[in-house]
């Protein structure tokens, strides 16, 4: 292409640019291989491995005054690889689907525990809706838990759904509709009867659903972005572009001094790039770990700091603010509101 063109996926954010890096974790720390998934815990982050992992991390200034991950609990061995995570703040129930088809589910308050059996092939997304466990797994099922009582166990309602687009890779709702990401394309049921409503094919597996003022943003492996009105209808296209040829993670952020959306695209070797919305201009690309593919994004909601875990178990804290400048000055994301208690999560009773 022409050097004078801009990139397709804008300039590189390194020193000096509007992303600080602010934390690198030690390969000492943390996880013995790839990360899967990540999710914040109240004013914790806790991170699912593919070693059996579930690590516990509290964020704030370190000795050396700058900020830092440190681990805040014993990890937990799951078992199995860790594939999923959710936490519902309402119930205060952790879910951590796993490799073998199981999720894991811990109450913070009162401490209960619990174990969700029944797909048969790994986890790949959980959401809880209306005080529904939603779990989606590669058995190209999708199944849903309630409890009856506040006192019972996490029990299968009805028969498993099945997805006619195939090993699953996400779940999410949109309004009244089930939105289930497949290997061959996202199908939508209707939350009220379950039934299958269409299906939107596609010759590339969709790797993240991300539900953004009432659209559906859907990232394909091979880089392509599509985004859905609530009824499945096509509104937008980013088709895969310049370096961006796959997806392995999305989010959705606000920057915190331009004040704009942006939709953050995890890569294949470590690859970031950054689209502001709705224009889907690229506001800039930068590298994580590298060579290891981003397996996931977190959006900490605090000061514009987001997480990034990749497949050689590296985890890193970035904060947006102004080029050259300071960002602005946050406290810790983990913090407790003003006057709050610290409420560090103790390790759940019952658990190793």
């Amino acid at each position: 292409g022409n050097p004078n063109e801009p990139s397709p996926t804008g300039p590189i954010l390194g020193a000096n640019s509007e992303l600080e890096k602010v934390f690198v974790m030690p390969p000492h720390m943390g996880h013995s291989d790839g990360i899967n998934c990540m999710t914040v815990v109240e004013d914790k982050v806790y991170t699912g491995g593919r070693d059996n992992m579930l690590f516990g991390w509290r964020g704030g200034p370190g000795a050396t005054g700058k900020f830092e991950l440190a681990q805040d609990m014993p990890p937990i061995n799951l078992g199995s690889k860790v594939t999923a995570l959710c936490y519902d703040p309402t119930t205060k129930w952790l879910f951590c689907g796993l490799w073998n088809g199981d999720v894991m589910a811990y109450c913070r308050d009162p401490v209960m525990e619990d174990r969700l059996s029944g797909h048969r092939r790994s986890i790949a997304s959980v959401v809880v809706h209306a005080g529904v466990v939603i779990s989606g797994s590669n058995d190209a099922t999708v199944r849903l838990w309630t409890r009856p009582s506040p006192q019972s166990r996490f029990q299968c309602h009805g028969q498993p759904i099945q997805n006619p687009t195939g090993a699953i890779t996400a779940v999410r709702v949109l309004n009244d509709g089930l939105w289930v990401a497949g290997q061959n394309g996202i199908t939508c049921f209707d939350l009220a009867s379950l039934q299958p409503r269409g299906s939107i094919p596609s010759n590339h597996q969709v790797t993240g659903l991300v539900e953004f003022q009432g659209h559906m943003f859907a990232a394909y492996r091979n880089g392509d972005i599509r985004i859905f009105d609530a009824l499945g209808n096509q509104v937008h296209e980013l088709p895969s572009r310049g370096e961006h040829t796959s997806n392995t993670a999305v989010e959705i952020m606000m920057h915190p001094v331009a004040n704009v959306p942006m939709l953050l695209c995890g890569q294949q070797f470590g690859y970031v790039t950054a689209y502001d919305l709705p224009s889907f201009h690229p506001r800039g690309s930068f590298v994580c770990g590298h060579n290891s593919d981003v397996k996931a994004i977190l959006d900490t909601k605090a000061g514009g700091m987001f997480l990034t875990a990749g497949l050689k178990g590296d985890i890193m804290a970035w904060r947006w603010g102004v080029s050259g400048g300071q960002a602005p000055v946050a406290s810790s994301p983990f913090a407790p509101a003003p006057g709050a208690a610290p409420c560090g999560m103790q390790p759940m009773g019952g658990m190793p």
